[in-house]
């Protein structure tokens, strides 16, 4: 059996609660952060977005975290638009849906330079909530369950 409490801006009551729950002999507990990418959200996140976003995500991820735009667009000068802003709609469809929190940040940004799109990447490239590895694995278990 499996059971997930979520807690959203905890009272110290709360925490001693939760704690208390934590000490139990046979207790299990992994604590995710509300607002960082995990391997199941990252998942569930690539499952919500439209092919042409998925595909787009998947170069991201390959090319270590970021991609230029001439690449993604390919030889027939495909156009970006409405694929690079499928990114942030999932990320609130996700978050109204309840599999992560509000605050979670959109995993993929435009970079533009002079009003034109130049790259996308992934931010926090690097620091603690760095989402490369997180999609990376999220892609490769996808990738296992074909």
């Amino acid at each position: 059996m499996r059971i997930t409490i979520t807690v959203d801006d905890p009272t110290p009551a709360a925490l001693e609660l939760v704690r208390a729950f934590a000490a139990l002999p046979a207790a299990r507990v992994a604590a995710e952060p509300a607002d960082r990418w995990t391997t199941e959200r990252a998942r569930t996140y690539f499952r919500l977005l439209p092919p042409r976003a998925q595909q787009i995500l998947r170069q991201v991820v390959e090319g270590g975290g970021a991609c230029s735009a001439e690449t993604l667009r390919g030889e027939g000068g495909r156009s970006l638009r409405g694929c690079t802003g499928s990114f942030g709609a999932r990320v609130r469809e996700g978050a109204a849906a309840g599999y992560w929190a509000a605050g979670i940040p959109v995993p993929v940004e435009s970079v533009t330079v002079g009003g034109t799109l130049v790259r996308l990447e992934m931010p926090g490239m690097g620091e603690d909530t760095d989402p490369l590895p997180v999609f990376r694995a999220a892609l490769d278990r996808l990738d296992g369950e074909r």
